[in-house]
C-alpha cells in the first residue's frame, strides 16, 4: 500500500475482510463487529475486490459504487476501514499479492488476519498459493449455527481460528434480486446504502 492510514499502523492486530460486496449489507457489518470483540482485532478492514477471479456472476455494482457504498456505510465506526488496493491493481485480485502488499506497509509485529466464512475454509485450497496465505497470516472463520461441519484439513489446523457469529440470513445475490423486482432492500443494508442505490435508478 502506498499510503498507510495512521490507523492500520498503529494497529496491533487486524483483520482483513475481502468479498465483492455487491452490494455491502447488514450481515457484513455484523460479522466484522463481532470478528471485532471475539477475536480481539483493533481494526477490520474491508477490501473490496474489483476483479475477482472465482466470481462468474456478473457483478450489478461496479468497483467504485462498491467502494463508495462500502465507504459510507462504515463512517462512525472507529474500527472499520475501507481500502481499495484492489481497485487500483490491474487483472484478477488474488488474496496472497493483496496480503503481502498490506503488510509490507506496516510494522512487522503487526498481526494480520483474514476473515473467510466457514463454506470458503474449504475452498481455500484451491485459491492461488493458499500455503502462502497461512504462512502469513491466521485465518478467521466465521462459524454461524446453520454452516455444513467438515473437517478442518489437516494443513490448515494449526492456523485457524474459529469465530461465533449470529444467524444472519441476508445474501448480497438475494438483494441484487429484489433490486431487480423492485422490491424494499430496507434494513437488510444500511440507510446509506438504500439511498445510494435509489440514486443510481437502475
Amino acid at each position: 500500500m502506498k499510503k498507510v492510514p495512521n490507523r492500520l499502523k498503529e494497529s496491533k492486530k487486524i483483520g482483513l475482510f475481502g468479498g465483492t460486496f455487491d452490494p455491502v449489507h447488514t450481515g457484513h457489518l455484523i460479522i466484522a463487529e463481532t470478528m471485532c470483540e471475539q477475536a480481539g482485532l483493533d481494526v477490520i478492514l474491508f477490501i473490496p475486490s474489483a476483479r475477482p477471479p472465482h466470481k462468474h456472476h456478473e457483478l450489478m455494482f461496479d468497483a467504485t459504487q462498491r467502494f463508495n457504498m462500502l465507504s459510507d456505510a462504515i463512517k462512525g465506526n472507529q474500527n472499520f476501514l475501507v481500502s481499495d488496493i484492489e481497485m487500483k491493481r490491474e487483472g484478477p485480485s488474488y488474496t496472497i499479492d493483496t496480503i503481502r502488499e498490506i503488510k509490507a506497509g506496516l510494522p512487522v509485529e503487526t498481526e494480520l488476519t483474514f476473515i473467510v466464512g466457514r463454506d470458503n475454509l474449504y475452498e481455500l485450497e484451491m485459491w492461488k498459493t493458499p500455503y502462502d496465505i497461512i504462512e502469513e497470516c491466521t485465518i478467521l472463520v466465521a462459524d454461524r449455527i446453520c454452516d455444513q461441519k467438515r473437517d478442518i484439513p489437516d494443513w490448515l489446523k494449526t492456523k485457524v481460528q474459529i469465530v461465533k457469529v449470529p444467524l444472519i440470513e441476508i445474501s448480497s445475490s438475494e438483494i441484487r434480486q429484489r433490486i431487480r423486482d423492485g422490491k424494499s432492500i430496507r434494513y437488510m443494508v444500511p440507510d446509506v446504502v438504500v439511498q445510494e442505490v435509489q440514486n443510481l435508478k437502475l
